[in-house]
């Protein structure tokens, strides 16, 4: 049986899901180091137990000062994880999910145990140019077996700062998006209909939806200003809805977003409260209109689970999706966020509520689970038999 060991996030559905469908299924024996000092999830606790896979986490190892941020404490931790990390045991396959420096480091401090490297970048991490991250990287990359990216975006990114010397390790891998399986077995089980009254949206009423997170990022405070910019008869056709579930860390902002939406001229509803899974891509289905212009994004889940539900999209030019152009998918573009509410106004025109459920199936090729387990399976397959 193969040694598998992750270095990433424990409480990431990415990597939950990467543990679930692709190396358990797979016979290999897991280990998981965390580099979060946060409590893993609960559920993600319970499976990895019951799964039998190794978990290396400082959160778990009952230190009383994880949450501090000041420059003693980070060093303190940092030399905790060091320390963890000398307990894994030899690995035939070293996996890093996103390119960080704590990773690579850690890494390099016992590279011997490993006989394989994969590096897997995320889509932020590519962003850190700074040069002694890019040699670092260098560094790592001599050692890598395969070099992984999501999106072409990235890959682009790679090369740009990378060059072409590492073109024969370089590949895009994707990671599955759970809700569209969701949201493709709910198309045969439930209406449109079903899923906006699950929302409380009236039937003549339109439904706009912000972002997808509570990160100011997100520009929701912004798009609600630009939606009450609309004319008072083409507001009473809306109900907007702001998802903040995720990602509270900006109390300021979310308060912003709330005193705009009680003081707005529509109906506005903020969702602060997590649903199960199977209520919360509903939304995508109920959804007419997505806005989608974060300052940055590499092709976010909530982005794939409207593309398939074929909501309106309107995004942010300086966003790049190659994979929305190749596949040729319905959306519109805006140059600046004070172009909004003129975009807005245009689609509102013509826009026709849909009663039925229709998707858009070239997102979900490209992203179902099946598709994305065989990447994943093609790539470690390759470099054990090198």
């Amino acid at each position: 049986m193969l040694k598998y060991l992750i270095i990433g996030d424990a409480s990431s559905m990415h990597i939950y899901n990467y543990i679930k469908n692709v190396l358990l299924p797979n016979k290999f024996e897991v280990n998981l180091m965390t580099l979060s000092v946060k409590p893993i999830r609960n559920e993600y606790v319970e499976f990895y137990k019951a799964n039998n896979v190794s978990v290396f986490s400082v959160a778990e190892k009952g230190y009383k000062d994880l949450d501090k941020r000041d420059f003693f404490h980070r060093v303190k931790n940092l030399i905790r994880k060091y320390k963890l990390a000398a307990s894994i045991p030899k690995c035939d396959i070293c996996h890093i999910h996103s390119v960080y420096k704590t990773s690579l480091r850690l890494y390099l401090r016992n590279r011997k145990k490993f006989k394989k490297l994969i590096l897997s970048y995320w889509g932020g991490d590519i962003e850190d140019t700074r040069e002694n991250v890019i040699q670092l990287r260098k560094k790592c990359f001599k050692y890598a077996d395969a070099i992984t990216v999501t999106v072409q975006q990235t890959y682009n990114e790679f090369i740009k700062i990378y060059g072409n010397g590492y073109n024969d390790k370089l590949s895009i891998c994707r990671f599955a998006t759970e809700g569209l399986e969701c949201i493709l077995n709910l198309s045969k089980t439930t209406t449109r209909e079903e899923c906006r009254n699950f929302y409380g949206i009236e039937r003549d009423k339109i439904c706009i939806t912000c972002g997808y997170s509570a990160y100011a990022a997100q520009h929701q405070d912004t798009c609600l200003r630009m939606i009450n910019k609309l004319d008072s008869e083409t507001k009473k056709r809306l109900h907007v809805f702001v998802p903040m579930q995720y990602g509270r860390f900006d109390s300021e902002y979310i308060d912003v977003v709330r005193n705009l939406a009680k003081n707005c001229d529509f109906k506005c509803t903020i969702l602060e409260d997590f649903l199960p899974f199977e209520d919360s891509v509903k939304l995508p289905i109920a959804t007419d209109i997505y806005l989608h212009v974060r300052d940055t994004d590499a092709f976010s889940n909530a982005l794939k689970e409207h593309v398939l539900a074929k909501s309106k999209i309107i995004i942010g030019s300086w966003l790049k999706y190659p994979e929305l152009e190749q596949m040729k998918a319905d959306v519109e573009y805006i140059n600046a966020l004070d172009d909004l509410t003129e975009k807005l106004n245009e689609m509102l025109q013509t826009i026709v509520v849909r009663n039925d459920i229709v998707l858009f199936m070239p997102i979900y090729e490209m992203y179902s689970t099946e598709n994305v387990k065989n990447q994943w399976l093609s790539l470690i397959n390759s470099m054990i038999h090198i």
